[in-house]
């Protein structure tokens, strides 16, 4: 079959993309997703979360990593949507965009102006519905709904005062390009649901004849005609199929599937390649390379009374929560579970914060295991993380997964920051009004208190906070190390570009879902050369658009 775009991955980046395809510029387009519809109550409800990323889910797909030697030897799993709509389907619906100085960051790596904040402001402007903010910084009347939260468990209430206590200032809104303060988490939902990027950006085109989506299909490589990319190859249904693309592909599949499709389509470090047996097309050593993720450290404790969320799924409680959800869509199942969070620097406290803090009614990190009591988690994520990762190729077999080493505490100061922040959160839990609510510290454990003790803990414990990127960065030209060039498109090659979070030359300081959600729109601009320059110049000539 022959399209003129070729989408690979469904998620939150593809959405974006195929919608504005299909729904502006009136183009074929094949979208091409690994994962299942998402079609569950669970995706539609906030704490259906819980459930989909660790009770296990056929909507997240886990990565089980090679041994970590900076974890002492530990592997780690680490949960990515496998659905329509991505991460957007399954995450816990933070609405965060990062601070100012994330992007500069971006326009220092990359030289374009437009990937800084102010160039992206207009893009987070036009896709949120923002139900109480509405200013220079936030859309009100967007496909992307955001609103404050319906239910808070009282330790949220409880954490914000303790932190007010600490000194930290209450902030209002976290997406104004500042991040610093204590407040209450802005997500993406409305009126007690969830809003995917099925729901703001696929749902209206989904209908549409000039859309082609198939899902549970796994794309096997990209073709090409000479360097030029003009399809791709999937398995779907026991079957191979191709499909040709006369514009271009776009790849969305993530972090870890992007870099290796590209691997698998022979772009690549050489040497890597060819250990696999993989024809080298182009030499790009910085595919699978410079992984981010954020990983958090945590402090669990025990509560006196009834505090948090334990025994909510659970008997007449569980029938109460879902009568007063399905009646008024209010109520625990309303909530992700995290409703408050923090951003601050212990090191300089008007500095840029490296950590995001939370508070969660649960005991982590594994809240679904059954527990005699009632208790929280404080967590501190660390959000500037010096340490570096990779993504290699386990085999040339398609069917086999990403060789992910995040290499979390790989750099020293990220393991004494996380160290500092269980002692700081340590420290909160001892102000009122948790102190007369707090019973038994149970992770690290009071016998815990030594920098070696508590970096042991660290390396036993710590997970990620599910937001790898950066591995296919964006940079300038000239730079051996980037993969992509500043319109996103795959150096050495033609007509392929990468759209989703793996285009990240550094990481965010928050969660990353909005961001990919605007890096995809800007994308879809800069593809069409519709940006502010190019119709400054006159060149808003759609040198790609289907004729």
């Amino acid at each position: 079959m022959d399209y003129d775009y070729i989408v690979i991955g469904a998620g939150s980046a593809g959405c974006v993309t195929a919608s504005r395809l299909v729904r502006e510029w009136g183009a074929k387009v094949l979208l091409l997703e690994a994962g299942p519809p998402a079609n569950s109550a669970l995706i539609r409800m906030p704490a259906g979360t819980f459930k989909m990323l660790f009770n296990g889910s056929p909507y997240v797909k886990r990565y089980a990593s090679a041994r970590q030697p900076s974890l002492g030897g530990r592997t780690v799993s680490i949960p990515q949507g496998n659905v329509v709509g991505g991460g957007s389907s399954v995450n816990a619906m933070a609405y965060t965009r990062g601070s100012r100085a994330d992007y500069d960051r971006w326009v220092a790596a990359t030289g374009d102006t437009g990937w800084s904040w102010d160039g992206l402001v207009p893009y987070f402007r036009k896709q949120e519905g923002n139900q109480r903010l509405d200013n220079e910084a936030h859309g009100a009347d967007g496909p992307l709904k955001v609103s404050d939260p319906l239910y808070r468990a009282d330790v949220a209430d409880r954490f914000v005062r303790a932190m007010q206590r600490q000194g930290l200032p209450f902030a209002t809104d976290f997406n104004a390009g500042s991040l610093r303060g204590v407040g209450y988490m802005q997500t993406t939902t409305h009126r007690g649901q969830r809003c995917s990027a099925v729901d703001a950006f696929l749902a209206p085109v989904i209908s549409d004849p000039l859309l082609s989506m198939i899902t549970e299909a796994n794309v096997q490589r990209i073709l090409f005609d000479g360097a030029r990319a003009v399809g791709v190859e999937y398995a779907v249904g026991g079957k191979r199929v191709r499909a040709r693309a006369s514009a271009e592909v776009i790849v969305c599949a993530g972090a870890f599937a992007t870099p290796k499709l590209l691997m698998l389509s022979g772009i690549g470090p050489a040497a890597h390649l060819r250990e696999h047996g993989v024809e080298v097309r182009v030499d790009s050593p910085g595919v699978g390379e410079h992984l981010q993720d954020h990983n958090v450290a945590v402090v669990s404790m025990t509560t006196h009374g009834q505090h948090g969320y334990f025994g909510e799924d659970r008997g007449v409680r569980a029938l109460w929560n879902g009568l007063q959800y399905l009646a008024f869509h209010n109520g625990p199942i309303a909530s992700n579970g995290a409703e408050t969070m923090a951003f601050v620097n212990l090191q300089d406290s008007d500095g840029e914060p490296d950590l995001q803090l939370y508070c969660v009614g649960v005991m982590w990190p594994d809240p679904q295991a059954p527990r005699p009591t009632y208790g929280m988690t404080l967590m501190a994520n660390l959000v500037r993380p010096r340490s570096r990762g990779t993504v290699r190729l386990a085999s040339a077999n398609p069917a086999d997964d990403a060789l992910v080493s995040p290499n979390w505490l790989g750099d020293d100061e990220d393991r004494a920051r996380l160290v500092q922040a269980i002692r700081y959160l340590r420290g909160v839990a001892a102000l009122e009004p948790f102190a007369s609510i707090v019973g038994q510290e149970v992770g690290p454990g009071p016998q815990l208190n030594s920098d070696d003790e508590l970096s042991e803990y660290i390396r036993r414990t710590t997970e990620s906070n599910y937001h790898p990127v950066g591995t296919c960065r964006m940079g300038r030209p000239g730079d051996p190390k980037s993969v992509l060039t500043p319109d996103l498109k795959v150096k050495g090659v033609t007509g392929l570009r990468v759209f989703d979070a793996s285009m990240m030359p550094s990481i965010i300081s928050s969660n990353t879902n909005a961001t990919v959600m605007a890096v995809a729109d800007r994308a879809v601009d800069i593809m069409m050369l519709r940006t502010p320059a190019a119709l400054a110049t006159g060149d808003g000539v759609l040198a790609t658009r289907p004729g």
